[in-house]
């Protein structure tokens, strides 16, 4: 009896232990590569930068229209008996007569109809510099929607790159939790051949069936990590939440390159796009207070309309045109051109201010990233002694039971041990690999070449 309870829990037990090296189920395998490339073609959130960089690439030629003139059709039509109206129109229209000067036709003109089609065209001359700054502040809003997207895209690389090795940590959670509700199952087996023998008692039986219901939870838990992580991978890569997705690499560890933060801190001024966006809306906030400075000084600028009045759709009268030159200077507006000036240049402190605070918070993130690369690569290193130790101590106590100077909950315990480090192992690669993306994207490093996508 002892022997064919004995030979039962074993046959369990080495099937537990093997199912925790073999995969759950072939699938076509996702590189990291893969995933970042998916999420860069079809992201949800990546989609909706394209509108506000057209738009800003519109706005920008729209500024250079002020270099142009500008042409204005007019069609209008009017009608009455007003002694002045008549009048004018009349002579606009080519169709005065000696008649028209009777005092009568004068004083109580005829009512009359006037059809008019004026084009009108005014060019800036000179308006120093206004038009110049609102091109160089659209300009600056081009390059701002341009970096902002760059940021957006360095982000969603990161992003896939924690949900990426996010799913091989829920799997590797899932094979551990496979594993501890199978040796909970032989744990149970064993209690009840034993009180079936009477070697143990009830209670015995009773603690491992409450253990063993623990292990299930454990497993529908970590089942449903799984999918949760599944989803929101599929999510980044802009396919349904439910879309059968390909086996992720195993969290193995690999060694990355340990830059020197001097370096990284020199890169960070010329790669992180954040911090070039910031550049740019300092250089839209000087322009406005060029632009506010330049509202003090005249506008120079020409005009042009020719324009026809006719009695009737179809019955031709008389054109004329009209040109000049004007100089418009606004002497006093109450004040507001001050205080708009004045609201310039505070803005622009504003961005001078955000930009050196901004720099200060770069190097944190850096200095921050570098000590969580290190800790995390220690960290790889301890776990995977412990769970080599955990092996070795697994393996002792195999070749103890057999020898009778070990119990089955003894070496069951030491399995579970073994998987518990084999699963805080993994959790150190996942934040090993997730820390050095961490740097580069801290240094604005971070691309699908970069170091953080080897596999």
């Amino acid at each position: 009896m002892q022997n064919r309870y004995r030979s039962a829990v074993l046959t369990v037990l080495a099937a537990a232990l093997v199912a925790g090296f073999v995969p759950l189920r072939a699938q076509e395998a996702l590189s990291l590569s893969q995933a970042v490339q998916r999420a860069l073609e079809h992201n949800p959130d990546l989609a909706v930068d394209a509108p506000g960089q057209n738009a800003a690439r519109q706005e920008a030629r729209a500024g250079k229209a002020g270099y142009l003139p500008r042409v204005d059709l007019a069609l209008d039509y009017t009608g009455g008996n007003n002694p002045v109206y008549a009048f004018g129109t009349l002579l606009n229209q080519r169709g005065f007569t000696e008649a028209d000067f009777a005092l009568t036709a004068l004083n109580n003109p005829d009512p009359i109809d006037n059809f008019q089609t004026r084009v009108t065209a005014q060019q800036t001359i000179w308006d120093f510099g206004r038009t110049r700054e609102r091109v160089e502040q659209a300009q600056a809003g081009v390059e701002l929607a341009d970096r902002g997207h760059e940021d957006h895209v360095r982000r969603t690389i990161l992003a896939v790159i924690q949900a990426y090795y996010g799913v091989s940590l829920a799997r590797e959670g899932w094979e551990a939790s496979r594993v501890s509700l199978q040796s909970a199952e032989a744990i149970v087996a064993q209690a009840q051949s034993r009180f079936e023998s009477g070697l143990s008692v009830e209670a015995d039986l009773l603690r491992a069936q409450a253990s063993l219901a623990g292990a299930r939870q454990g497993e529908i838990e970590a089942r449903g990590q799984l999918d949760e992580a599944r989803a929101a991978l599929n999510r980044l890569m802009g396919n349904p939440l439910d879309a059968p997705l390909g086996d992720t690499a195993r969290l193995t560890p690999v060694r990355f390159p340990a830059p020197a933060e001097d370096a990284l801190s020199a890169e960070q001024r010329q790669k992180r796009t954040d911090y070039l966006a910031l550049q740019a809306e300092l250089r839209q906030a000087e322009a406005q207070v060029r632009s506010r400075k330049a509202e003090y000084y005249p506008v120079l600028a020409g005009f042009a309309t020719w324009e026809t009045d006719n009695p009737s759709i179809h019955t031709s009268g008389g054109s004329n045109w009209l040109a000049g030159i004007s100089l418009r200077w606004n002497i006093f507006a109450g004040g507001a051109d001050k205080a708009q000036d004045e609201a310039a240049r505070q803005r622009l402190e504003q961005k001078r201010r955000q930009l050196a605070a901004f720099e200060s918070v770069m190097q944190l993130q850096l200095r921050t990233a570098l000590i969580h690369a290190r800790s995390a690569e220690e960290q790889v290193q301890v776990s995977q002694a412990a769970e080599r130790q955990s092996e070795e101590s697994l393996k002792i106590l195999q070749n103890r039971y057999d020898a009778g100077l070990a119990t089955m909950t003894d070496l069951l315990s030491a399995e579970a041990a073994r998987a518990t480090a084999r699963t805080a192992s993994a959790e150190a690669v996942f934040r090993h690999r997730l820390s050095y993306a961490q740097v580069e994207f801290a240094a604005g490093l971070l691309s699908p070449t970069s170091a953080s996508m080897n596999p």
